[in-house]
């Protein structure tokens, strides 16, 4: 389960990267993606595959609002990881992007201990609260 929600904070990753909107993102407008991820309005999202991407990982945490910001502030916390991973380098931040699609599992595991213990307890709330049927 937790695979589905690491995708999903991909594709918001990378709209948080479009509002950024920057060859060489520095700390003024990584501070600004992260931020619109957290309050979930990046401009990136009101593009169409930026509304499609919103409705996947709407979709994936059940329409549950508290684990859909979740999903928001998890995506926030990856950006600064992804850029330290690909060295600041947009195509190749692009290449960890896409292969973190094909394989999340070797993704998930090239990230700290505390991010991985927060995908997984994110994906078990949300796991716990679809069997419930919760979607507040």
């Amino acid at each position: 389960m937790y695979k589905t929600h690491l995708c999903l904070a991909f594709f918001l990753v990378s709209m948080g990267l479009q509002h950024a909107n920057a060859v060489e993102i520095d700390n003024a407008a990584l501070n600004a993606a992260q931020e619109c991820l957290k309050n979930q309005n990046c401009d990136a999202a009101k593009t169409t595959e930026g509304q499609a991407a919103e409705q996947k990982a709407l979709a994936a945490v059940g329409g549950n609002a508290p684990n859909y910001q979740e999903l928001h502030t998890l995506a926030a916390e990856l950006m600064p990881i992804l850029l330290q991973q690909s060295g600041g380098d947009p195509a190749h931040l692009q290449n960890i992007l896409k292969n973190a699609q094909q394989n999340p599992e070797n993704f998930l595991n090239s990230l700290p201990a505390q991010t991985q213990t927060k995908i997984k307890s994110i994906a078990a709330t949300v796991e716990k609260n679809q069997q419930s049927g919760q979607k507040p």
